[in-house]
């Protein structure tokens, strides 16, 4: 029984370990870039929990189909191009998403709560 609460433990700091070490530029650029989109900035919420931002879109297009929508910006893995203004009401944004589960974590209260997005930008440009 200790084996088995050893190496949960052992596995478990492996994992919060992994996740928690910045990756390198050279890294992010073998990433894949994902999916394209564009939108005008409407909100964004500084996630005070997780450490990114939250940005609603409006109007949000995903390919060809126009919507309105939030993405995850992650200051460190998003790679930027100019004009550097991610995340500022009324800026244009162009780029690229991975449409894979993303969320915002912030402070509320007593703790922390999630809102979900559609994806995380993996790059973008601004206006």
């Amino acid at each position: 029984m200790k084996k088995k609460k050893l190496l949960a433990i052992i596995v478990s700091l492996i994992l919060i370990v992994g996740v928690s070490l910045p990756i390198s530029s050279t890294q992010a650029a073998s990433l894949p870039l994902g999916l394209n989109f564009g939108g005008l900035v409407s909100l964004p919420l500084p996630c005070t929990c997780s450490g990114n931002l939250w940005i609603f879109f409006a109007p949000l297009w995903l390919g060809n189909v126009p919507s309105a929508g939030p993405l995850v910006y992650t200051p460190g893995l998003t790679i930027l191009y100019q004009n550097f203004k991610i995340g500022v009401p009324g800026a244009w944004h162009l780029g690229g998403y991975l449409p894979i589960p993303s969320a915002c974590r912030f402070y509320v209260l007593i703790g922390c709560i999630t809102i979900p997005a559609y994806g995380s930008i993996s790059f973008t440009g601004t206006s």
